[in-house]
């Protein structure tokens, strides 16, 4: 892949950006080394931003630095998945609950996660990684009704990683039930508005299980019966091994 020159004080995090979305979208592929000579080449700038940017992306853990070989995009696995669902799953509740507590005081402002709400409902049936996107980005903006900016922060990083756990895993987005994707947002979203904390966590947690459950399509009947060895699938998620 060729990137356009920039700037030689472009910040890391602008070459972050570039080098996320040529993963994102498949240019490089797990596995794939990260040469800092072939990307400094490529961007028109010095080495030094380039291994920084490296290094924001390693943090993220879409890169791994590994001893000989240098940087190489991460190969995902199923206890990534777990992980970070467990991640939404946590801070999500929290946020949630935080929101049910504001909209009792009548401080929520719900216009952005309406307008997330209605650029889903238009993007599902269509090209299946936009539907991606409008789905990870009106779930952020429910989060982040609960006004609570570190945890919004951890949640859209997330949303990085289900991105890449879509691309890499080979989840089919399209074979979801997308009206059901959207009911289930729907009833979480409502349950906010009415103040109804135990509802809206509990609808919550439901979706995420859901998700789980998505999850695991790609994976054979051995590698699922393993997966449920693990403790997250059956205290947190409570997912049973219906195969």
């Amino acid at each position: 892949m060729t990137f356009s020159a920039l700037p030689s004080a472009t910040t890391p995090e602008l070459l972050a950006d570039q080098i996320r979305d040529a993963i994102l979208i498949g240019t490089y592929k797990p596995g794939d080394r990260l040469i800092e000579q072939e990307l400094s080449d490529s961007f028109g700038i010095s080495r030094g931003p380039i291994r920084e940017a490296i290094r924001l992306l390693a943090a993220e853990g879409l890169i791994e630095l590994r001893k000989n070989r240098g940087a190489v995009v991460a190969a995902p696995n199923f206890d990534d998945v777990l992980e970070v669902y467990a991640i939404r799953m946590s801070l999500g509740s929290i946020a949630i609950a935080h929101a049910c507590h504001a909209q009792k005081h009548g401080l929520l402002d719900t216009t952005v996660v309406n307008k997330k709400l209605s650029l889903l409902k238009k993007a599902v049936g269509g090209n299946a990684f936009a539907a991606v996107s409008a789905d990870l980005e009106f779930q952020t903006a429910l989060i982040e009704l609960g006004a609570l900016p570190r945890i919004t922060e951890t949640f859209q990083q997330t949303a990085v990683d289900i991105s890449v756990f879509v691309r890499f895993l080979e989840i089919r987005y399209e074979a979801a039930d997308h009206q059901d994707l959207v009911d289930r947002h729907v009833a979480v979203f409502d349950a906010i508005l009415q103040g109804d904390v135990d509802k809206a966590v509990d609808l919550w947690t439901g979706h995420i299980r859901q998700s789980v459950r998505e999850f695991m399509q790609p994976f054979s009947d051995l590698e699922i019966a393993e997966l449920f060895e693990r403790p997250l699938m059956q205290d947190v998620f409570e997912v049973e091994n219906a195969r």
